[in-house]
């Protein structure tokens, strides 16, 4: 069949207008229609069912629709330009949908072999892949849908209600000066009837005026009215928070049969999700011994399961079981101190802060941290005494000890306060912050990837502020170090390879007591997934003045400043949630089963929808991986 399309409108023009090739060069679409066939389907035929053979082929329809029908029941409507059997290009296995003609259609056939090639040869027609991967990913963060807790509770329930309010015929004055006056951000736009027609806001008003040489006068539907995030009352909160982070919406509205009856925000959410602390959060600061924290160390398993139960992305999950960690390690720094005291050692001789490394300062701990630690001390004539550094020295001593009755074990490389690499002043951590910057290597960049995602677990924050403003000080004159704290990263592969295949290590593992140990395929998700993504984060983050240390908001704030495209930003963020959701999850039966934890997962262990979702995780991770090679190495050299 020709390739030119229907009418005058060619299929290579078709494709350019879908949101999947979006953005795609031409010379890359008309590759793609060169190595393809055209197949010509009635409404009703089937291309494949569950149980057929991997064709090893791409589909991708591109006049008409189809319609695919998982064995759940579920139904997904294909759209033009939309890729069926994208599951099956990544991991061959066998299709597991039917894929069927809801109308004529026409479907363009790409062998998957060539299809491989045409990825490798043309980056727009990757990065167009990338953005389907990330919307899969998304698609099954949906999944993990809540039905109980704070999050699966109505909108209606923490909403502000009743809405501001202006006429669609009010002037860009009346809606500025009713927004002063309430001290309000935005305003609904209603009909006569009270029907919502869109919303102004303050940078809506600020564009009209500045950039489109609107007049006071002029009305605001013609000139500042922007399209609302609208929701149902019955809304859970976890998919409002979900709606809002991918359209970015400040606010959004809460209408019922069409008219505005509240408004919830970002803010809105994250005070109901504080407003009821945790049963073992509220214990904490009562517990009186290392014992007793230890009690509650032991609950922690129970507060992830429960995190991730009332939180819709993994990473906020995550991000609550940290804080959790961090409340208890500083109860037990609390806890060293009045030991220091009972014992005759007194109150410190000087300010101090106790510096947490690694997962702790990111806030992405798991089930079994370890102490990466250690302990900046002010500069003072009273330090200079042989007492105090005794004191401190004891201190640190004590704390690390007290830690790992907690739960906490020591770190096997010694990354601890009571190391004297890691007990200084302040001048002194910078002089050796300083020589590492300046005469980089490799041993530096090793120790780089983990000292600098530090953040204050106790004591004086200005103290550690001072210490970050000087790393990046120091790497912005020094930039070699970064090139080397790369290659550190790169010792770390993906676990993907050649044509989408996962790469598996063999271990020795045993479910329990009863059963002999055996060798098992598994992928270690931290070393050969988390870990990757975060190192690289952490190195755009260095290099470009990035103050905050968890690696999603590292990736949030490296779009804003436009170092990486949110296309990038997408589907790293949902692959680094894909691959957080399917460890904690590992490491919660772990705990329940009495199993040692560990951070290796089997993949045949897994469904062949989370596998799959596994190869399309790691896929994003190769993909940021190899950003920070390219581009990062140019940016230096």
């Amino acid at each position: 069949m020709s390739k030119k399309g229907t009418g005058e409108v060619s299929i290579l023009d078709m494709l350019a207008g879908t949101r999947t090739f979006n953005g795609v060069e031409r010379t890359a679409l008309k590759a793609l229609i060169d190595n393809s066939k055209v197949h010509q389907i009635n409404a009703g035929d089937v291309l494949f069912r569950p149980g057929d053979e991997y064709r090893n082929t791409i589909f991708i329809p591109y006049l008409g629709t189809m319609r695919l029908r998982r064995k759940t029941g579920m139904e997904d409507d294909v759209l033009p330009g939309e890729f069926i059997g994208l599951a099956n290009y990544l991991d061959s296995a066998t299709y597991v949908s039917t894929a069927i003609a809801t109308t004529a259609a026409r479907v363009l056939e790409i062998p998957a072999d060539e299809f491989h090639l045409l990825e490798r040869d043309h980056h727009s027609l990757f990065d167009a892949l990338n953005r389907t991967i990330a919307k899969k990913l998304r698609e099954r963060s949906r999944e993990r849908g809540i039905s109980s807790g704070i999050l699966a509770q109505p909108v209606s329930s923490i909403m502000k209600s009743p809405v501001a309010t202006c006429k669609k015929e009010s002037s860009l004055l009346e809606a500025f000066q009713i927004m002063k006056q309430r001290k309000i951000g935005s305003l609904v736009i209603t009909s006569d009837d009270g029907h919502m027609i869109g919303v102004i806001t303050f940078p809506g008003l600020s564009e009209a005026v500045l950039e489109k040489g609107a007049g006071a006068t002029d009305q605001i539907l013609d000139n500042a009215c922007q399209t609302a995030v609208a929701l149902d009352p019955d809304t859970p909160i976890w998919e409002a928070e979900e709606i809002q982070r991918q359209t970015n919406a400040r606010q959004m509205i809460i209408q019922e049969r069409g008219q505005p009856i509240g408004i919830v925000s970002v803010t809105d959410i994250l005070r109901r999700l504080i407003s009821r602390p945790s049963a073992l959060m509220t214990q904490i600061p009562q517990a009186a011994s290392t014992k007793e924290l230890h009690t509650l160390f032991r609950m922690t398993k129970e507060t992830a399961a429960d995190a991730q139960d009332e939180h819709h992305r993994p990473s906020a999950a995550v991000r609550y079981l940290s804080d959790t960690h961090l409340a208890l390690q500083r109860r037990s720094i609390e806890l060293t101190l009045e030991w220091m005291k009972a014992k005759g050692h007194g109150e410190p001789p000087c300010e101090f802060a106790v510096l947490i490394m690694g997962s702790g300062g990111r806030k992405e701990m798991m089930l079994d941290p370890d102490q990466d630690n250690g302990i900046i001390i002010q500069d003072s004539p009273e330090y200079k005494k042989e007492s105090s550094k005794a004191w401190f020295d004891q201190f640190c001593k004590r704390m690390n000890k007290n830690l790992d009755r907690v739960g906490y074990f020591l770190c096997p490389g010694e990354i601890m306060a009571r190391n004297p690499l890691y007990q200084k002043t302040i001048s002194q951590w910078k002089k050796q912050i300083s020589t590492i910057i300046q005469q980089p290597s490799e041993k530096g960049a090793r120790w780089s990837n983990i000292l600098f995602d530090f953040d204050t677990l106790y004591g004086n924050d200005e103290l550690t502020s001072e210490l970050r403003l000087h790393v990046f000080s120091e790497i912005k004159r020094n930039p070699k170090l970064l090139q080397m704290m790369m290659e550190h990263d790169a010792e770390g592969s993906p676990a993907i390879g050649m044509f989408n295949r996962l790469i598996t290590t063999k271990t020795i593992a045993a479910k329990s007591k009863s059963k002999k140990n055996k060798t098992v395929e598994v992928i270690d998700i931290k070393r050969n997934g988390l870990r990757i993504i975060a190192d690289a984060a952490r190195i755009f983050a260095l290099q470009n003045g990035v103050a905050v240390q968890n690696t999603t908001d590292r990736l949030t704030a490296l779009v804003r400043i436009g170092k990486i495209s949110n296309d990038m930003r997408e589907s790293v963020s949902e692959a680094y949630e894909e691959l957080l959701d399917m460890l904690l999850t590992h490491q919660i039966q772990q705990a329940e089963n009495g199993e040692k934890l560990d951070k290796s997962i089997n993949p045949e262990e897994l469904t062949p929808q989370t596998r799959g979702s596994l190869r399309m995780a790691m896929r994003a991770v190769k993909r940021f991986q190899d950003s920070l090679q390219d581009e990062f190495s140019a940016s230096l050299f």
